[in-house]
């Protein structure tokens, strides 16, 4: 057995339904050998599937309605497939939803779908199954056998149908409150690219916000390239504490303090923090896969990718710029496809390592690719002051500037606080001096 769903007796007992710990898999997926050319149930909870099971009807449930990717994978390893595919979520905005998802799934696959109609106001195929089992019997019999009308949904219910699929992911706070209020609460679903010049902290300011995200239930995928998978964890881990990441590293701390710090981000970000560090060169295909196999097994997922310029050509031949342009278009599709926040690195071109250069702009990311136009938000950290005098001070003092928010106010600055040696950056709002110019911190 690997996920387990229990359902209370008494209907008063809250939470009503408690599955397993970790991803939940699909149920009943031996049902789609006996759809084979038939038609095939699908719904969203466990019981739900069994009613119609008890009814005859072969049924899958996805065990969360934003799980359709598990079904889609299933679906395509299998070469008899059902005739069509019965649509049984639940009648609320997150159960019309997963319908809606699948409909878009299962079109682009061709495989025809339609949609079961409760009888009554049933919230769900199980409770219909207790009122009123003729009555679901006759409903499940129409829909599986009826011809397939094809009835554009109305603008309205189309948009609804995609803010049921999106959920509760739809804001993501950073754990940052200046950052969280300059983008209206916090991440969104696109791309988010950080630009920096090196050793200002990109990694640590991303690996940060990906741990707050994990803790809030989020499922984060961190792909590095630059940095191994224990260094990134030995900065999470002594995170705020008195302790330092290279003591960790260098097996100079106490096995019960080495123990104790990583049980504790562990228990923080409920493990819920995929380190991924790749054992072949990443091309945008190599991306793809990786990253699909994830939101395939997860809900709620987010990517991080650390960071843009490492990742490797397709094919031979390919410049430097055409390199970044397929990487960052990959990135684009991937934060499209699965509704989904990526976070990605970006070096600056060489004219923002110049000394005395101008402050960092959109033409800082000229040597990027088309990050510039394909960003959906794009973000610039740097020293308040000279860059001299603050990498000898601690704090660092920083400022994160937004050039571009496809949905949002930019322009906007927000002051930093960053210590290297403890890995946290803080809120530096309150330390905050003004300056003259076009980048004002607030």
């Amino acid at each position: 057995c690997r996920s387990v769903c229990r359902r209370a007796i008494d209907p008063a007992v809250e939470p009503r339904y408690q599955n397993s710990r970790g991803a939940m898999q699909l149920w009943n997926s031996a049902a789609m050998e006996r759809a084979a050319g038939k038609a095939l149930f699908v719904t969203e909870g466990i019981f739900d599937a069994l009613s119609l099971e008890e009814l005859g009807f072969p049924a899958v449930a996805l065990c969360g309605a934003a799980n359709t990717g598990r079904l889609m994978q299933a679906l395509d390893a299998r070469e008899a497939k059902p005739e069509r595919v019965i649509l049984a979520g639940d009648s609320d905005a997150a159960g019309q939803g997963m319908n809606g998802k699948l409909r878009e799934q299962l079109t682009t696959r061709g495989i025809g779908c339609a949609a079961l109609a409760l009888p009554g106001d049933c919230k769900d195929v199980n409770e219909a199954l207790v009122q009123d089992r003729d009555a679901l019997q006759a409903a499940c019999e129409a829909a599986a056998t009826a011809q397939e009308v094809q009835q554009q949904p109305t603008l309205e219910d189309e948009f609804l149908a995609y803010l049921g699929r999106r959920g509760g992911a739809a804001v993501m706070s950073t754990g940052i409150a200046g950052l969280d209020k300059a983008l209206d609460g916090g991440l969104h679903a696109g791309l988010t690219v950080l630009g920096a010049v090196s050793s200002m902290g990109k990694t640590s300011l991303m690996l940060q916000m990906a741990d707050t995200l994990a803790a809030a239930g989020r499922n984060v995928l961190f792909i590095t390239i630059e940095m191994s998978r224990m260094e990134l964890i030995a900065k999470s881990a002594v995170r705020g504490t008195k302790a330092r990441a290279r003591s960790l590293l260098d097996g100079k701390l106490p096995e019960e303090k080495v123990r104790g710090l990583i049980s504790t981000y562990r228990k923080k970000t409920g493990g819920r923090v995929e380190l991924c560090e790749p054992d072949a060169p990443l091309t945008p295909a190599f991306l793809d896969e990786k990253v699909s196999a994830f939101c395939a097994q997860h809900e709620s997922p987010v990517l991080f990718l650390d960071y843009l310029q490492l990742v490797a050509a397709g094919r031979a031949g390919m410049t430097e710029k055409q390199t970044a342009d397929a990487a960052v278009a990959m990135l684009k599709q991937l934060a499209r496809r699965y509704d989904m926040p990526v976070i990605a690195a970006s070096s600056l071109n060489r004219e923002a390592y110049r000394p005395g250069s101008a402050e960092p702009g959109m033409s800082a990311f000229k040597e990027s690719g088309s990050v510039e136009y394909s960003a959906d938000l794009l973000l610039v950290l740097k020293y308040r002051t000279d860059a001299d005098k603050e990498i000898k001070t601690g704090p660092r003092h920083l400022v994160l500037t937004i050039l571009k928010n496809r949905f949002g106010a930019t322009g906007e600055s927000i002051p930093l606080d960053y210590e290297p040696e403890k890995e946290l950056f803080r809120d530096g709002a309150a330390k905050a001096a003004p300056r003259t110019g076009r980048n004002i911190i607030r």
